[in-house]
C-alpha cells in the first residue's frame, strides 16, 4: 500500500512538472528536449533531398555548408545557434542556444529531428533542459519566456521545412 501511494505521488508530481512545459516536446529515453516529426514528400529521395538542400537549407541559413556537418544523401546533419529574446536593448546580454538537427529522406517520407539544446556559453554546456526545473537553485523566472522560445523556433523550423518540401509547380511553356 505505501509503495502504491509513492508511486502515485511520484507520478502526479511528475505530470505536474512536464504540464508545465506542454508544448516542449521531450523524448521518454534521454529526457532531453527533441522536436521530432515524419512528413509525407513527393518525389524520389535525391529530388527531396536535392529540395531540402536548395528550397529549405540555402534560404534558411546564411550560409548552409557551414552549417552542415554530414551529409550521405540520405541523412543531413547540421548544427546552429538561435538567439533568444530577453526584452534588453543590449541585445549581446541575450543567451545563445546551440541544437543540433538530422533531416533523414526515404522513400516517400522524412523524419526531422530537433535536439541537443544547450547554452552556449565559454565554460560549460549548460543543458537547457535545466530551465525546465523551477526547483534549481539557479532557476531564474525569464528562464519560462526562453522555453517558450524555444518551443516557438522548433515548430516555425519544422513547419518552414515542411512547407519547403512541396514542389514547386512545373510550369509548360506553350507550343508555338
Amino acid at each position: 500500500m505505501k509503495k502504491l501511494i509513492f508511486v502515485a505521488t511520484a507520478l502526479l508530481f511528475t505530470m505536474v512538472a512536464f504540464a508545465q512545459n506542454a508544448k516542449m516536446p521531450i523524448n521518454e529515453k534521454t529526457q532531453k528536449i527533441c522536436f521530432q516529426k515524419v512528413v509525407s514528400t513527393q518525389g524520389t529521395p535525391n529530388q527531396v533531398h536535392d529540395r531540402i538542400i536548395s528550397a529549405f537549407l540555402n534560404t534558411y541559413y546564411k550560409s548552409a555548408a557551414s552549417v552542415v556537418f554530414g551529409d550521405d544523401g540520405t541523412k543531413i546533419q547540421g548544427k546552429h545557434t538561435v538567439q533568444m529574446n530577453c526584452n534588453d536593448e543590449i541585445k549581446t546580454k541575450c543567451p545563445w542556444v546551440n541544437y543540433k538537427f538530422t533531416i533523414e529522406v526515404r522513400e516517400g517520407r522524412i523524419r526531422y529531428t530537433l535536439t541537443d539544446f544547450t547554452l552556449k556559453t565559454t565554460q560549460s554546456l549548460f543543458p537547457i533542459e535545466r530551465w525546465m526545473d523551477k526547483s534549481d537553485p539557479m532557476y531564474e523566472p525569464q528562464w519560462d519566456s526562453y522555453i517558450d522560445q524555444l518551443a516557438s523556433f522548433g515548430q516555425k523550423w519544422g513547419a518552414e521545412l515542411e512547407e519547403k518540401l512541396i514542389p514547386e509547380k512545373e510550369i509548360k511553356e506553350e507550343d508555338w
